[in-house]
């Protein structure tokens, strides 16, 4: 490594305790640490998760033991020719105001405590474009460079770790429970809470924009609304051949295609939507399970609420939604349209006005096409082939579902409302609903989950009788409504909503009854 080095500081006075160093490699090149900073050396850990907005030295982020931790490639950083490295790399876990970075090296080599005359501190310019070298030790012949960790956790995008909260405050966050929806941009899964999203839609119907900007898909037209959709793998900076290459309405891989969806964001008086390349599920989690996510710069860092570990999932970074809308670029996007749309826009808050508060609910499909208001709805999971199996249940239990330390029994939706099997062609996309009452959780098998969609009193009305008599005898005791909406198509769609306490009080006379028998 070439390195210049400037006008010498005078060396520093004696002090009375000796200064110690650790030592690691990078190649033929040798780095000090201050001890006093270096918490420990670990392994190159098996899940490394890529950071959404990170310079490529920025490998993504571990999880240490409960606590989220930031890698740094320092072959990259110092501008190191060439990515090769040894088997057995490691990861020396620092410390400096505040800030907690892994710095991925080849291996450890030595503990130093230089002399004075062995210690020279100057301003240092390294081959980096960062100036994290402070001086060097001369020991023995060999020059050892000195990181300079007050300079390291100063670069602009390197992550900084935020602040857990203490005392009563934590105390509190422990008993509040919440819920996120979890999407895959990429290789990368994250999430919103579910009270920032407004609806979830297929990506289907995207027109093109009179905006005319790299990151706008272009329009899409929901009800009354005229929604800017953004690439948000673009804005995140995922590498297309990580997402895949067709774009909405495109002429990429159909089964992609069908997978993708749009999150509908509210951005004040306007609606913004994310394309992401598949939504997932939704996820029930506490306070405390938020491990608290390195964020980047202060413009970025309202993005990000913090990290969770899904386990067999993987991590999601958990987002916050209006901390995406002030991003710039969607600002800029949002608010081209809102000038562009603005006299529909005021028509359409009119009509909301008059037309009542929307509801929020699920819906899927089992044959029929049903909903629950998503304040039922727990979450969503893919149990696969973890259910247990109940001798002597009734036949259209499936199972039981230890959900992390919770058992869930797991309903068949269609054998319990007696609409049969599914044709042997017809593709499926199996999800349980989690239902939550009291202590109790509940799991109804869907064929599909169709979309998560808001409806105000318009769009609401008592089951028709003909459909009534349609029904089977328990499909009928709990339908509540029916609602009105389009499909991923535009085209009307007619969905049963279900009564969840009903659900609950059949389903635990029934056990009576097995219990009794």
């Amino acid at each position: 490594m070439s390195s210049t080095p400037h006008t010498p500081a005078a060396a520093p006075p004696a002090s009375t305790g000796q200064a110690v160093y650790a030592s690691f490699t990078l190649g033929e090149e040798e780095f000090a640490v201050d001890v006093r900073h270096v918490q420990e050396a670990v392994n190159l850990p098996d899940k490394v998760v890529p950071m959404p907005l990170a310079p490529d030295f920025v490998r993504g982020v571990f999880n240490l033991r409960g606590s989220i931790v930031p890698m740094l490639d320092m072959r990259r950083l110092m501008g190191l020719d060439g990515d090769a490295g040894p088997q057995d790399p490691k990861v020396v876990i620092v410390q400096h105001q505040g800030v907690r970075l892994g710095l991925l090296f080849d291996d450890t080599r030595r503990v130093m405590r230089p002399r004075g005359d062995e210690r020279t501190l100057f301003s240092y310019q390294d081959s980096s474009v960062h100036h994290v070298v402070a001086g060097v030790l001369k020991i023995r012949g060999d020059l050892v460079r000195v990181l300079d960790l007050a300079r390291l956790v100063a670069i602009e995008n390197v992550p900084r770790v935020g602040h857990a909260a203490g005392g009563a405050e934590a105390s509190r966050a422990q008993r509040t429970r919440k819920r996120c929806i979890t999407f895959r941009v990429g290789n990368l899964l994250l999430a919103f809470g579910i009270h920032g999203v407004h609806e979830i839609v297929q990506a289907r119907g995207v027109e093109r924009s009179p905006v005319q900007d790299e990151l706008c898909a272009g329009v899409m037209h929901i009800r009354d609304d005229v929604v800017p959709v953004v690439r948000f793998r673009d804005l995140l900076q995922i590498p297309a051949a990580d997402a895949g290459d067709s774009e909405a309405g495109g002429d990429g891989d159909s089964g992609q295609a069908d997978e993708q969806r749009i999150v509908v964001l509210k951005a004040g008086a306007m609606h913004v939507g994310l394309l992401v390349d598949s939504v997932e599920a939704i996820v029930t989690y506490a306070e405390e399970d938020v491990m608290h996510v390195p964020v980047l710069t202060r413009h970025r860092a309202g993005m990000f609420v913090g990290c969770l570990d899904l386990e067999e999932r993987g991590h999601v970074f958990l987002l916050d939604s209006q901390g995406v809308l002030d991003h710039g670029e969607i600002a800029r996007i949002s608010g081209q349209h809102s000038s562009l749309f603005a006299s529909r826009d005021r028509q359409a808050r009119s009509s909301d006005r008059q037309a009542g508060a929307r509801q929020t609910y699920l819906w899927f499909d089992s044959k029929q096409a049903f909903g629950l208001p998503m304040h039922d709805v727990r979450e969503i999971i893919d149990c696969g082939q973890g259910l247990i199996p109940v001798p002597g249940a009734p036949d259209f239990v499936r199972g039981m579902y230890n959900l992390r330390g919770r058992l869930v029994t797991v309903v068949d939706v269609r054998r319990f409302y007696q609409m049969g099997e599914p044709p042997p062609d017809e593709v499926l996309e199996p999800k349980v609903v989690v239902l939550e009452q009291g202590d109790t959780l509940l799991g109804l098998q869907v064929d599909r989950v169709r979309s998560i969609v808001h409806i105000d009193a318009r769009g609401k009305y008592p089951v028709p009788t003909l459909m009534r008599n349609a029904l089977t005898a328990r499909t009928r005791h709990h339908v509540a409504e029916v609602l009105e909406t389009t499909d991923e198509s535009q085209q009307p769609a007619h969905v049963l909503t279900l009564d969840a306490a009903r659900i609950f009080e059949t389903i635990g006379e029934l056990e009576s009854d097995m219990a009794d028998a």
